[in-house]
């Protein structure tokens, strides 16, 4: 090989790293890639300001967890458009709180949506005109309606999604939380609502099966929820906390954060990480992308 030649394939090869580079540093603000692999069964957690909403997805099948807010769900669209999401197989909303029920409405009128759970309530005058709405608009349009209870148990491609617990005895709303455990093989999510101590302690003491790799951490990371004996018994790989950017609440707390810390859990926040989404291989791996 002469000099000339070799000089040619010197800028070349400058040439090929520096576009590179380029390509990285454009894209660092989509996404920050923690892991490699993707698969088709995934769940992920939107940000939705201070509000809860996510997706569990699998072989087609889509069920979401929480609507977040009125004032999210234009994003909460534009982002299932994008996955090219237009049939839910079920809306499970944890409790009435605007700030997971707020979208439920706009969802089910703008999309398939074939089943609509929610939770026992004390009175039905305590349903938020928004949710009833959507339940009138899914009965319409040959949709199903449940009230969730103990022991109920969905298929949704490769997961399955267990009701665990309701607190159907208290009168605090964040107390009555539905807590919903989604297993995909070995795997499992924690969807918790904004269950507190009360109901935690309730769970511990059935002695139901609480482990989880993936934890959605209960009321947004407030102090209130998230007690060291309820996150000993999750034991999680994984804490994701729902929250807005400099929120009134200063949510998440510093003792839930400290307490998660002692547990060793890897934290993702939706106030800082933005979307955050959980691929599951065959092989029960589990790989994070986060997406601002």
């Amino acid at each position: 090989m002469n000099k000339k030649t070799r000089s040619v394939l010197f800028i070349i090869s400058v040439l090929f790293a520096v576009c590179i580079l380029v390509y990285l540093y454009l894209n660092d603000n989509k996404a920050n890639i923690v892991d490699t692999f993707v698969s088709d069964d995934y769940v992920e957690f939107f940000s939705v300001g201070q509000g809860d909403c996510a997706l569990i997805s699998s072989n087609g099948r889509n069920c979401l967890i929480d609507t977040g807010t009125a004032s999210s769900v234009s994003s909460l669209m534009d982002k299932l458009n994008e996955q090219n999401i237009t049939n839910i197989d079920l809306i499970s909303l944890s409790h009435f709180h605007v700030d997971h029920t707020g979208g439920v409405y706009d969802i089910v009128k703008k999309l398939s949506v074939d089943n609509l759970l929610y939770p026992k309530e004390l009175r039905d005058s305590d349903i938020p005109k928004a949710v009833l709405n959507a339940k009138m608009e899914c009965l319409a349009e040959d949709g199903d309606f449940f009230v969730a209870r103990a022991g109920q148990t969905v298929d949704l491609g490769d997961f399955k999604l267990s009701v665990l617990y309701q607190n159907i005895k208290s009168n605090d709303e964040n107390n009555r939380s539905v807590y919903i455990m989604a297993k995909i093989g070995d795997v499992k999510f924690f969807f918790t609502g904004d269950g507190e101590k009360e109901s935690e302690k309730e769970l511990i003491m059935q002695n139901l099966n609480i482990d989880c790799d993936v934890l959605k951490v209960p009321h947004h990371g407030g102090s209130t929820s998230s007690s060291a004996e309820f996150l000993s018994e999750c034991d999680p790989e994984y804490a994701v906390i729902s929250c807005g950017k400099d929120n009134m609440y200063g949510h998440p707390h510093k003792e839930t954060m400290e307490r998660l810390k002692e547990q060793k859990a890897k934290i993702y926040r939706t106030d800082k990480d933005g979307d955050i989404v959980f691929f599951v291989s065959g092989d029960n791996k589990i790989s994070v992308n986060t997406y601002k």
